[in-house]
């Protein structure tokens, strides 16, 4: 008889799960297979007689007092390794001092072996508290080195956008950071689970702990109680399963903070920060004799140009003339060599590249940078976004919808200064005058603005000065 539909499509739906039963009932049958041949419960119990003895411990109240007392030990070291590896991480990143200064101590934990350390511990602090040393000692350079390497791979282009849009540091955390860290935390914590459970009931069979999983481990060693040894086994593989389950459902959870759509939560206080904070007057930019190397080029020699408030320059000519630079230099972005430089406290910024937060959609990243949501919403509409697009994450956009809301982002977000790198590179001509120019124009009215640009056309159509930096400035 052939199985039925249903059948079928149930296997189909739980094959991964049937097959890893499957798998687990066949070692049982080979463990009870080689229990029953070798026919000495000294050596080894039987699965039958191991579950007894399991059944048995559950309705011990000694047994709970074990588990707990263990759990909460091995436990403790690990939050405290994740918290101090976190945080150590962290300055890591910004001192390099304290990156070379804990280079050697991470390497020597990793390289010692954990009896070493037991046996240094036990005569440090007794056996009591035995479990919540090596548990940290062993879970932190995991966690450290893991995060500090997420911390160095973080998008240096999205923080520089932050720097600019004076996005709060909860934000960046949030919507930079996380996004970023998250994969590595996840992979620290999946190693560094097990490992804790490892070490830390190690050092309790070494240290003989009282009243922890360890001494229980050590007493049914010593007196050959086979079955008993295997019931905690089993029950340590259970509860470091459950507990490192609960962490990562924690982490996982966490992580898809930033991936959710855009709140309303965070749409009401960027409107309220934005009633709160009136839009800045239009301000100069100055740049008196600036220069500017890298390396041995020299970029920038002398360059002086005066915006005044209000006016709109374009800045032309060719690529390497240092024009970016210039842009960069002008928004503090840049350090310059000599020179003199002023600008506004505050100032829009539409970058080369789009540098919108991948998880946030369009309107989040318009309001996320100061932007009143309601306007964002208008100018998204008026810029040719559909309401499916305003409210898809932006790294599933299209090179030209990516620009046009970074555009938009640096027009909306309260700056009465605006700075545009390229700002139409990747829209088409047909797009760009129909549709994007003249809301431009409209936003544009009464700010200051310097465009760095190509085109002579653009240039024409929307400022009243053009200066070649070729040329002398």
């Amino acid at each position: 008889m052939k199985p039925s539909i249903t059948s079928s499509n149930f296997f189909k739906k739980h094959k991964t799960l049937i097959l890893r039963i499957a798998a687990i009932a066949f070692w049982i049958a080979v463990w009870e297979a080689v229990a029953l041949r070798i026919g000495s419960e000294l050596i080894i119990a039987t699965p039958i007689k191991v579950a007894q003895v399991f059944i048995e411990m559950i309705f011990k109240a000694d047994t709970w007092h074990s588990l707990g007392f263990s759990l909460v030990r091995i436990s403790s070291g690990f939050a405290l390794a994740f918290i101090l590896g976190s945080v150590l991480a962290a300055v890591s990143s910004r001192l390099q001092a304290v990156k070379i200064l804990l280079s050697p101590i991470t390497s020597a934990i990793k390289s010692t072996p954990v009896a070493s350390f037991v046996i240094l511990a036990i005569i440090w602090f007794g056996s009591k508290n035995l479990s919540v040393f090596i548990s940290f000692l062993m879970v932190f350079p995991v966690i450290y080195l893991n995060i500090l390497k997420g911390i160095e791979s973080v998008d240096k282009e999205l923080l520089e956008m932050a720097k600019v849009f004076n996005i709060s540091l909860g934000r960046r955390i949030v919507y930079i950071y996380m996004p970023s860290l998250m994969p590595f935390v996840i992979s620290a914590c999946s190693v560094a689970l097990g490992l804790c459970w490892k070490s830390g009931v190690a050092a309790e069979v070494i240290g003989i702990s009282s009243g922890s999983i360890g001494e229980r481990l050590y007493r049914a060693k010593l007196y050959f109680e086979t079955g008993e040894l295997l019931a905690w086994t089993a029950a340590i593989i259970l509860i470091s399963t459950a507990f490192e389950k609960l962490i990562m459902l924690i982490l996982r959870r966490v992580n898809g903070i930033p991936q959710r759509a855009y709140s309303e939560k965070l749409l009401n206080a960027s409107a309220k920060r934005q009633t709160s904070q009136s839009i800045t007057a239009a301000e100069g930019i100055s740049l008196e004799n600036v220069s500017k190397s890298f390396g041995e080029r020299t970029v920038l020699n002398g360059v002086t140009l005066i915006i005044a408030a209000g006016e709109h320059t374009a800045v032309m000519g060719m690529s390497g003339a240092g024009k970016t630079t210039l842009a960069r230099i002008a928004a503090g972005l840049e350090r310059q060599e000599s020179g003199r430089v002023e600008r506004p406290s505050r100032l829009g910024f539409v970058f080369q590249e789009d540098r919108l937060i991948g998880c946030l959609n369009a309107l989040g990243n318009l309001a996320i940078a100061g932007a009143d949501p309601q306007e964002a919403y208008e100018t998204l509409k008026a810029f040719r976004f559909t309401d499916e697009l305003i409210f898809k994450p932006s790294e599933t956009l299209s090179g030209g919808e990516k620009r046009r809301a970074a555009i938009a982002r640096a027009l909306l977000c309260g700056a009465g200064t605006v700075i545009l790198d390229e700002p139409f590179k990747g829209i088409d001509d047909e797009t760009l005058h129909e549709y994007i120019l003249p809301q431009v124009k409209r936003l544009t009215d009464g700010k200051t603005v310097l465009m760095i640009t190509h085109s002579e056309s653009e240039a024409a159509e929307l400022c009243s000065r053009t200066v070649d930096i070729s040329k002398s400035i």
